[in-house]
């Protein structure tokens, strides 16, 4: 389904927009409306409403003042979120709901969040305030749709356009600069003129948004449906905030193995793998380190040796000043380092790549690069494909088989070695990575037995040398 065909109830002669409210909602405004006071279900809610999406959050403005709003829904549990701007959060059902007063935004000083706001009684008013005619929309059951500013006609065109002047909007609220490319990555719209030209423009601006904010649009900017063509439009976007991304812009990998710039393959790469925050960000970086490590032979021909490292290295530097949290940054920075292991459909393999990654990192490594491969010279990408194919069936053989791959699968323990006359210390550990070293190439059965035999002749072989430098 396109964006067009999913948009209820707006083509010519339709009959007019009905969007069912959920109860907590309707119960919302009735209340509101029912204290003498006008009240709409407003911006996100409503453009998803229209496309056809279940609203994530409801959100409700009012002509009622924020002591009104308290008074109104005294009996409930309430929770002053932002009472200087207007914004009360009324708990119904357990699920919180913010409602806010119609307000005129003051002067923007900090390039985020306006100094001071004026509460008003026009509806029209505060709409106008807001980033884009999408979001600029609500809606009553009676009243029907409110949208001054064609944010209905612009959903049926899939157009992102801004309320009002476009350098304005962004000038006030840099944020909003994110905002855009994130929303028409997410919906598969296109950025109309004028907001494309001042997104350009104003890009410096997002030097005054915190590193959270940066990284939650991110996130979601990647996991757009839209993400490649939004990544390749307004890469210069992405170079501002990350600027480590531009020597990659466009860069000639002189390789046959790939038909891309380095920007354009890791786009492509982003395309192809699944859509989950940490595998994106695999994608994003797996190849940011390749410009630092680019050599070229005399005959014009390119490599990328030990490449992995100087992209796991700037990973590592991107995520932690975009504050994202130890798991996300060890994660990525784990999997990226691996990239370049060539997979072998043998269980060996299979064995130490679960005991050096894990389970869970060495599925997100199979599964980059299956996108990887999939993004470079079609001539190569079957027989590559195969491979990792054939790699992950045998990962596959070997956790059913419940084969040993880490310490916790041997058959013996540091109690065993212990009892066997190893004093404690380090030894004990290195000995059981001896043992297990052993398992996993297969030149020692994972059976009690026989890895106590062993272990026995380890610590005989210990003290006889021992023995030998004392005498």
């Amino acid at each position: 389904m396109s964006h067009c065909d999913a948009i209820v109830n707006l083509k010519q002669g339709a009959p007019p927009v009905s969007i069912v409210l959920p109860n907590q909602a309707a119960y919302l405004m009735n209340r509101l409306t029912a204290c003498g006071h006008k009240a709409f279900a407003v911006g996100g809610c409503v453009r998803d409403s229209l496309m056809g999406r279940t609203p994530q959050d409801w959100d409700i403005c009012t002509s009622a003042l924020p002591d009104e709003m308290k008074q109104c829904f005294s009996d409930l549990h309430l929770v002053e979120t932002g009472m200087k701007h207007g914004t009360l959060t009324v708990i119904v059902d357990h699920q919180p709901f913010e409602l806010t007063t119609f307000r005129i935004d003051g002067e923007y000083q900090d390039g985020r969040h306006p100094k001071q706001v004026r509460f008003t009684s026009d509806l029209k008013q505060d709409l106008s305030r807001r980033d884009f005619t999408i979001n600029a929309m609500a809606y009553h059951p009676d009243a029907g749709l409110i949208d001054p500013f064609s944010g209905a006609a612009d959903l049926q065109e899939g157009i992102i356009r801004c309320v009002g002047t476009a350098k304005k909007r962004f000038e006030e609220d840099a944020l909003r600069i994110m905002r855009g490319i994130r929303f028409a990555a997410q919906l598969g719209f296109a950025i109309e003129e004028e907001t494309a030209a001042a997104l350009i423009d104003c890009k410096s601006l997002l030097d005054r948004i915190s590193a959270e904010r940066i990284r939650i649009e991110l996130d979601k900017l990647l996991c757009g449906a839209g993400a490649m063509s939004v990544l390749s439009q307004y890469r210069e976007i992405i170079g501002q905030i990350i600027p480590e991304a531009r020597p990659m812009f466009d860069l000639d990998q002189k390789n046959s193995y790939h038909i891309y710039t380095v920007w354009d393959h890791t786009l492509h790469v982003i395309d192809q793998i699944k859509n989950t925050p940490l595998l994106k960000l695999c994608a994003f970086f797996h190849d940011i380190g390749k410009p630092e490590m680019m050599t070229v032979t005399e005959e014009g021909w390119g490599h990328f040796y030990r490449h992995e490292l100087a992209s796991e290295r700037i990973a590592d530097e991107v995520l932690s000043r975009l504050k994202y949290d130890n798991h996300t940054r060890e994660t990525v920075t784990s999997i990226v380092r691996n990239h370049s292991i060539v997979f072998h459909p043998t269980a060996k393999q299979a064995r130490k790549l679960l005991h050096k990654l894990g389970e869970e990192k060495l599925r997100l490594l199979i599964e980059l690069e299956y996108a990887d491969v999939k993004s470079q010279n079609p001539i190569y990408t079957q027989d590559r494909v195969s491979a990792i194919r054939a790699f992950s069936e045998k990962m596959e053989d070997v956790l059913a088989a419940e084969n040993c791959f880490s310490l916790r699968d041997l058959t013996v323990s540091g109690r065993d070695l212990i009892a066997l006359g190893m004093p404690q210390g380090p030894e004990i550990g290195r000995t059981l990575d001896r043992l297990l070293d052993l398992v996993m190439e297969e030149e020692l059965p994972n059976e009690r037995a026989v890895l106590l035999h062993s272990a026995a002749e380890m610590l005989n072989l210990q003290a006889n040398v021992i023995g030998g430098k004392k005498s």
